[in-house]
């Protein structure tokens, strides 16, 4: 069983990645001409990508104490 610091080490782990996900589709989709063009494919995927990290971040200190 996970220790609470170890959860929240990873539940701030994946808090990051919804970041720098977040961070990647805002570069891609407002400065084009450094990244090209971003597909619609790509900005669905990481807004679905962000939002299960965000889910499992927020979710997962409270899914450890019911296990």
């Amino acid at each position: 069983m996970l220790y609470s610091e170890q959860i929240k080490v990873i539940a701030n782990f994946l808090l990051d990645g919804a970041k720098i996900i977040f961070g990647s589709l805002v570069i891609g989709a407002f400065v084009p001409s450094i990244t090209g063009n971003v597909s619609w494919s790509t900005v669905t995927f990481g807004l679905i990508a962000i939002a299960i990290f965000l889910f499992f971040a927020a979710n997962l200190p409270k899914l450890s104490k019911s296990l």
